[in-house]
């Protein structure tokens, strides 16, 4: 994982964006990718390949401590999106975002520039989108030449989609963001700050969601501790990557 804080993040987006050398895929790890890293080999393959892998969650950052290789800090960007905008804004630079239900992306954007109006984005579009519809949504963002492109489609969806079409979408920068846009959009509350700093965000989404995260927060949290303390002793698993 690179070892970044937030403010060193911004600034390798930025100059990866104005550089524009080459097409560069930003993927984030938090507990639940982890785990999903040890069972799929496509999305470990992805992670292996990226340009940025950086710590997502807050038990990713204490495991980090605990096997000696710390990790300066949580790089969230639900806590910095719209100062990430903003300075995208003051070098001119364009974001497309693509992802979640019809309207979501639209709303979040829309949002953001209330609080940053200089933003420039360059498209919207909806995250469900049938397979034979794919060709024609790449080349629609490809015909919008976004500077960075934001995919919030969900693990491992977002990052399989951005791997395949890495190339063909002609973005300097393809970040994938998970729900960002549902928190910009005000579709799903975020944890209270405390409990962001306390790293109980976890908590706070099982609390709201729990039909739907208790397998993520429970049986996931307690598989990613225990991968942590086997690596902690030298029995790290393996991931099914095939050679």
């Amino acid at each position: 994982m690179d070892c970044l804080n937030t403010e060193e993040f911004i600034q390798q987006t930025i100059h990866w964006a104005r550089e524009k050398s080459q097409p560069r895929l930003i993927v984030y790890l938090n507990a639940h990718c982890i785990n999903l890293y040890f069972r799929d080999d496509v999305y470990a393959r992805i992670v292996d390949a990226a340009d940025c892998v950086y710590a997502d969650g807050q038990a990713v950052v204490w495991a980090s401590k605990f096997l000696g290789q710390p990790l300066p800090e949580r790089v969230n960007a639900g806590d910095f999106l719209e100062a990430f905008c903003e300075r995208c804004a003051e070098e001119n630079l364009s974001i497309y975002f693509l992802g979640s239900a019809a309207g979501v992306a639209e709303k979040a954007a829309e949002n953001l520039k209330k609080n940053c109006p200089a933003m420039k984005v360059a498209g919207c579009h909806s995250g469900y989108f049938k397979p034979d519809e794919a060709e024609a949504l790449v080349q629609k963002i490809k015909e919008t030449h976004p500077d960075i492109l934001l995919i919030g489609m969900g693990v491992p969806l977002q990052e399989k989609f951005a791997a395949a079409r890495l190339s063909e979408l002609a973005a300097p920068v393809i970040w994938c963001v998970g729900a960002l846009f549902e928190y910009y959009a005000g579709v799903t509350p975020r944890a209270p700050r405390w409990m962001r700093t306390c790293g109980l965000e976890w908590l706070f989404r099982l609390i709201v969601e729990p039909r739907r995260m208790w397998r993520r927060y429970i049986l996931g949290n307690a598989a990613f501790l225990i991968k942590t303390v086997r690596f902690r002793f030298g029995k790290p698993p393996s991931p099914k990557v095939k050679p």
